[in-house]
């Protein structure tokens, strides 16, 4: 009933500045009284759930989840003394008329009481008032900052844009003054690999001519299996026993080869053929005796088999062109990447400040509150960390997510989340509640929940132009 009756003495007062909150708190603790989340006492006595504030029964030490119950004189210091006093029901109405059969002695407060909401409201009022021109002054500086981001962006993209149609006329222009040298080039690589092919070739042949020869032990123009056998290199399966039989196997499964048949085996043991064998001699004394002789691989790979292949000098070393076209990449590179302030600037004018980019003012900044154990801070684009105040790590308490408000008034509330994970428990996660106020300032912490904070952060960004209270008249008959 008292509220009911303020609502008809300061009804101008009130339509000029709106604030919701439960029967008999004061404003300038309304931000305590939460109606989505738990109600904790003012001293810190305990926790409640915030249907139990305002039911006529103190459930904190210091009466702060009654704040619609207006003590007696006789009982000024404790609601619970006063639970059990002659106004066992409480006055609802500040002129006590509710109390009427209750045998209660109490005072008439409803002009105090007026008096007290009137100058909070007047004080409110005024708050939103020098919040809002600062608001003002805010937008315009925001607007007049983001159109110079803007057109600096702009520049820069341009300027890029300049930079690499230039890079690509040179590399043109140096296609075309290289394209006849390295066509000549080309061709002179060509014939000379055409060349050292036919020289390879050559001397394969006569490699494999003297190969048939020193075969042919009895110079009968055929390379038969048992003159195959003393080379045992030649042996398949390397086994020490080069037979017979493995030996046709070698030359195509005949006995013996001529010098055209010859050529198609030649390739297949050219890798292991030595052109001179150790060979063991029978003399008629019957003594064996050892020829000792050198032996070579007849290898393509030998780095001497062909000296006269060499490549010609402006092809043994790096060309200077691929140096060349290296940095030419590398440079396209540049040109390619945009530079860092340009990301910097997108990123910051691809940001949501508000419909009038008010609160614009706060990228990049930084705001801290230090509590008894903490330093809180709050980087409002960026992310809420608290870090303990006499040293020690600092624990990110979310990453700026999203604006989370209501549909009403999305701009209200703020959201961070993908913070330090909590031990045995989820990530933790902010969310900033704003509110009017002439200064950018972090209010308050708590945690109403385990690793989930409320952070209160007043900024004039979000006040509101407010109607006079002069332009309503005061209720004075009452």
């Amino acid at each position: 009933m008292a509220s009911s009756y303020l609502l008809v003495m300061f009804l101008g007062a009130v339509t000029a500045v709106e604030v919701l909150r439960p029967r008999g708190v004061p404003l300038s603790k309304r931000q305590f009284y939460e109606e989505n989340r738990p109600f904790t006492c003012l001293d810190g006595s305990g926790t409640i759930a915030f249907d139990r504030v305002n039911d006529d029964y103190c459930d904190c030490k210091d009466g702060s989840d009654e704040p619609g119950i207006i003590t007696p004189p006789d009982h000024p210091k404790s609601p619970y003394s006063y639970l059990f006093s002659k106004c066992p029901s409480h006055t609802d109405c500040c002129d006590t008329t509710d109390e009427y059969n209750s045998g209660a002695t109490c005072q008439n407060t409803c002009r105090e009481l007026g008096r007290k909401e009137k100058e909070s409201l007047q004080m409110l009022a005024e708050v939103a008032k020098e919040g809002f021109l600062l608001k003002q002054q805010l937008i315009h500086e925001a607007k007049r900052g983001l159109d110079e981001k803007q057109s600096k962006v702009t520049e820069l993209q341009l300027s890029k844009r300049a930079s690499e149609d230039a890079v690509e006329a040179l590399r043109l222009v140096k296609e075309a003054a290289e394209k006849p040298e390295k066509e000549a080039k080309d061709r002179h690589l060509k014939a000379w690999e055409e060349q050292q092919a036919v020289i390879r070739a050559e001397k394969d042949n006569t490699k494999m001519a003297e190969a048939f020869l020193r075969l042919d032990v009895d110079a009968d123009g055929l390379v038969s299996a048992v003159e195959l056998q003393a080379h045992t290199e030649l042996d398949p399966d390397a086994d020490g026993m080069f037979t017979e039989e493995e030996a046709q196997g070698v030359l195509g499964g005949v006995e013996t080869v001529d010098t055209a048949a010859f050529e198609t085996i030649w390739s297949s043991i050219k890798e292991k053929y030595l052109s001179e064998v150790t060979v063991w001699v029978f003399g008629p004394s019957e003594h064996w005796f050892i020829a000792v002789c050198t032996t070579e691989p007849a290898s393509d790979h030998d780095s001497e088999q062909y000296p006269d292949e060499e490549v010609p000098e402006e092809y043994e070393d790096e060309d200077p062109d691929d140096e060349d076209d290296e940095d030419q990449d590398e440079e396209d590179d540049k040109v390619g990447r945009p530079p860092p302030l340009s990301l910097g600037l997108e990123k910051e004018i691809s940001l949501d400040f508000g419909p009038s980019f008010e609160f614009a003012y706060l990228y990049g900044q930084c705001y801290d509150l230090t509590t008894s154990e903490y330093i809180y801070r709050l980087c409002p684009f960026n992310r809420v960390s608290q870090k303990p105040k006499f040293g020690g790590s600092e624990t990110n308490l979310g990453s700026w997510g999203s604006w989370s408000g209501s549909e009403e008034n999305v701009y209200s509330q703020k959201k961070y989340d993908h913070g330090t994970g909590c031990w045995q428990g989820p990530n933790r996660s902010t969310t900033v509640k704003l509110t009017c106020g002439k200064e950018t300032v972090v209010m308050s912490v708590s945690e109403p929940s385990r690793c989930e904070y409320l952070m209160e952060f007043t900024t004039p960004a979000v006040c509101q132009e407010p109607p006079s209270l002069d332009a309503n008249h005061d209720h004075t008959e009452l």
